[in-house]
C-alpha cells in the first residue's frame, strides 16, 4: 500500500500563510491542489472500494465565510479521477482495516503522523519503504501532457524577455526589471515565478544564486537573467545574457559568443544514451579550448593540473544540465543514461571574477529518438537578434 500526504499552508505570521503550492509528488499522483489531503492506494485489495481513496478536508460555515468553500467529492472526482473520495476525519477507521491487509507500505511519513488518532498493532512486522524513489522513475520520463504544460510555460516566459529586451536599460534597477517579468507571467496565465528570480547585473552574475534584484543595471555591464514561469505546476528555466546599453563590447561579445559555441555543441549530446555526469564532463573539456583562446589560462596549464581539479573549473563552476519538470530541478536518478520524455535543461556558462562578468546561457531541452528537442529555441539567443531587438524597443 502507498500512503501519500499533501502539503499544508506554512503559516507567515499571524493569520497569514504563504501561498500554497502543492507537494510535487501528490500533486502528480493526483492532480488534486488542495492542503489536507491523503491518498491511500492499494492496488491488490479485493474489495474495490478500498484500492485508491482520496480522504478530503470537509468545509465549515467558518472556511466558507473567510476563504471560499473548498472542492467537493463530485468536483474532485472529475479531476483526479479517483473514485472513493472520503471524508478526511474518516481516514483513521478506514486505514485501520487496510494496515491489517498490508505487508509492505510505502510511504513519506510515520504512520502516526498520517494518522496521529489511530492505534495500529503489528507495526514492527510492517516493511516500511520510502515512496519518492518509485515516484521519481515515474516523474523522469514526461507524458506528453507534462510537455504540454512545460511549453505553455516556456511561451509565457518567452514573452516575459521580449518585455524585458524593451524595458532594460542604464540606470533601470533590478527589481524594477523583475516586476516586468512578473507582472508579464500574471497577465498571461501562469501562476507565477517556477523559482526565485535572478536579475544580477555586472558583477552580480559572479554570484550563481543571486536573488536580491536590488542593484541599478550600469551602461556597458551584462545582465543575466534566470528566470521561469510556472503553469499547472509545471517549470520552464530561462537563462539569457544581455548588455544593458544594447550593444555587446568586442570583449564581452567574444565571451558571449564562445558560451553560444558551447552551447551548440552541448545541446547535440543531448541524446537517448547519455550519462549526466559525463555529458558534464565532456562540455568541461570543451570548455578547455574556449578558454584558452580567450586568454584565461594555457595549454600548459591544462596539462600540469590534475584531473580532479583542471583550470575550467574557475571559470564555470556549475553541473550543465538537471532534470525539468513540476520542479525546476525534477527529481532524476543520475546513474539513469537519458531516454526520450526527459526533460533536461543545457545551461553552458562563463564566471571571470577579474572581469567583473558572468554569462550564461540556459534552455530547456527534450530527449527525443530524432535527437535534441530544443523546447526554448524561439527565445532569442544569438548576440545580433539580441541587440537588434534592444535598439528597435522605441
Amino acid at each position: 500500500m502507498v500512503l501519500i500526504r499533501s502539503g499544508e499552508a506554512k503559516t507567515r505570521s499571524g493569520d497569514q500563510h504563504y501561498p500554497f503550492r502543492q507537494y510535487s509528488d501528490f500533486y502528480y499522483l493526483t492532480g488534486v491542489i488542495q492542503e489536507s489531503c491523503l491518498l491511500a492506494f492499494f492496488p491488490d485489495h479485493p474489495d474495490p472500494d478500498l484500492r485508491e481513496l482520496l480522504f478530503i478536508r470537509r468545509s465549515t460555515a467558518k472556511s466558507e465565510l473567510w476563504a471560499g468553500p473548498l472542492p467537493g467529492p463530485d468536483e474532485l472526482r472529475r479531476l483526479s479521477g479517483i473514485d472513493q473520495i472520503r471524508w478526511l476525519e474518516e481516514k483513521d477507521a478506514v486505514l485501520e482495516v487496510l494496515l491489517k491487509d498490508t505487508t509492505m507500505l510505502y510511504c513519506e511519513q510515520e504512520l502516526d503522523a498520517l494518522s496521529p488518532q489511530a492505534r495500529f498493532s503489528d507495526l514492527t512486522e510492517l516493511n516500511r519503504l520510502p515512496l519518492a524513489p518509485l515516484v521519481e522513475q515515474l516523474r523522469m520520463i514526461k507524458e506528453p501532457e507534462e510537455i504540454d504544460q512545460i511549453r505553455k510555460a516556456i511561451s509565457i516566459t518567452h514573452t516575459a524577455f521580449l518585455e524585458v529586451l524593451r524595458k532594460a536599460v542604464p540606470g533601470v534597477w533590478e527589481y524594477a526589471l523583475e516586476a516586468e517579468i512578473i507582472r508579464t507571467f500574471i497577465k498571461n496565465g501562469a501562476a507565477g515565478h517556477a523559482y526565485d528570480p535572478i536579475v544580477a547585473s555586472g558583477e552580480n552574475a559572479l554570484i550563481l544564486h543571486y536573488v536580491k534584484n536590488s542593484s541599478q543595471c550600469r551602461d556597458g555591464d551584462l545582465l543575466l537573467m534566470d528566470f521561469g514561469a510556472e503553469v499547472n505546476n509545471y517549470a520552464a528555466d530561462c537563462s539569457r545574457t544581455i548588455p544593458v546599453n544594447g550593444r555587446f563590447s568586442p570583449r564581452q561579445r567574444d565571451l558571449y559568443e564562445a558560451v553560444l559555441r558551447i552551447f551548440r555543441q552541448a545541446r547535440e549530446m543531448m541524446v537517448p544514451g547519455t550519462l549526466l555526469t559525463e555529458f558534464h564532463m565532456e562540455v568541461g573539456k570543451l570548455w578547455e579550448e574556449e578558454h584558452i583562446a580567450l586568454g584565461l589560462y594555457s595549454l600548459e596549464d591544462t596539462r600540469v593540473a590534475s584531473d580532479q581539479d583542471p583550470p575550467w573549473k574557475s571559470y564555470y563552476m556549475h553541473g550543465t544540465s538537471h532534470s525539468l519538470g513540476l520542479d525546476v530541478h525534477d527529481p532524476f536518478d543520475r546513474s539513469r543514461r537519458f531516454e526520450p520524455g526527459m526533460v533536461f535543461t543545457c545551461e553552458p556558462a562563463i564566471y571571470i571574477p577579474e572581469e567583473k562578468t558572468g554569462i550564461r546561457l540556459e534552455n530547456n531541452i527534450l530527449i527525443s529518438t530524432e535527437g535534441a528537442v530544443d523546447l526554448t529555441e524561439a527565445i532569442p539567443l544569438e548576440a545580433d537578434e539580441i541587440e537588434e531587438l534592444m535598439n528597435s524597443k522605441h
